[in-house]
């Protein structure tokens, strides 16, 4: 595996840092690779390294390359500069998609908290939309947004039939992110025909990251079925990218069958 930490912006600490495996030799079937773009939470105020390299070697081990971008947080946060952030980091990412051996039409991003917040803005306004969104309690609607942050925008109202597919986990009973964010937001999703897939754990505090004894902060309390969001994502992605490792990715049937059915479908 190769790392490499690039700097983005260096007056606001604006890292990204690249995961990238290995392709051909040993692994004969596999000439590239799709690739996971996380965002950690920190309510704009850091990058929590709970919800950083513990998701990304997640998603290593499952065979994706990954990436990590620390963005513009603190007294840097005003809103546009974390989406210019992952606008410039995704740019790159696609550009040198030959270079890395991935699928530059195979690049989901995951957010937590406000990371989660930021992915969804990634998935409906960016210029640079990502290939699906995965969003872990995620900040979407309005005022939860600006309680985080004052020029976060609402992002429910954002949602369209452009918006990418979704990927949607949260707890009932989280205290910081209320899961209305996430209820408003699966709504948006459906009423604009978007695919997306949506889990919503019987309790569990803010914050679970991979809800495993690596990242839970001691006394958390966590539904025990939460940490399978991870392994329910990768199979997800599976099924929306078609499996890798024999030729060229596919797409499977029942996402092309979806997408035609919303052609023709009105609202």
């Amino acid at each position: 595996m190769k790392t490499e930490t690039i700097i983005l912006n260096k007056e606001r600490n604006v890292t990204l840092t690249s995961y990238l495996l290995e392709v051909n030799g040993e692994f004969k079937n596999i000439h590239k690779r799709p690739a996971v773009f996380v965002l950690p939470g920190g309510g704009y105020r850091m990058c929590s390294e709970r919800e950083a390299e513990p998701v990304a070697f997640a998603y290593l081990n499952a065979g994706f390359h990954t990436f990590i971008l620390n963005y513009s947080v603190g007294s840097h946060a005003e809103w546009p500069n974390p989406l210019s952030d992952y606008e410039q980091a995704m740019s790159m990412i696609r550009e040198h998609a030959e270079e890395w051996n991935l699928y530059q039409d195979k690049i989901a991003v995951i957010g937590f908290s406000a990371g989660g917040h930021l992915a969804a803005s990634a998935a409906t306004v960016a210029v640079n939309k990502p290939n699906a969104a995965i969003l872990g309690y995620a900040v979407t609607e309005e005022k939860t947004a600006k309680m985080c942050l004052k020029s976060a925008p609402d992002i429910v109202s954002q949602v369209n039939r452009e918006t990418c597919p979704c990927f949607v986990f949260a707890s009932r009973n989280d205290n910081v992110v209320p899961i209305r964010n996430s209820i408003k937001f699966v709504d948006a999703l459906a009423a604009n025909g978007v695919i997306f897939e949506n889990h919503i754990y019987a309790y569990g505090p803010h914050g679970f990251s991979t809800a495993n004894a690596s990242t839970l902060m001691p006394g958390m309390e966590i539904c025990s079925r939460a940490s399978h969001w991870v392994e329910d994502s990768i199979a997800w992605l599976g099924d929306i990218w078609g499996e890798f490792g024999n030729g060229e990715m596919t797409l499977p049937r029942c996402i092309s069958e979806t997408k035609e059915d919303n052609m023709h479908r009105t609202f």
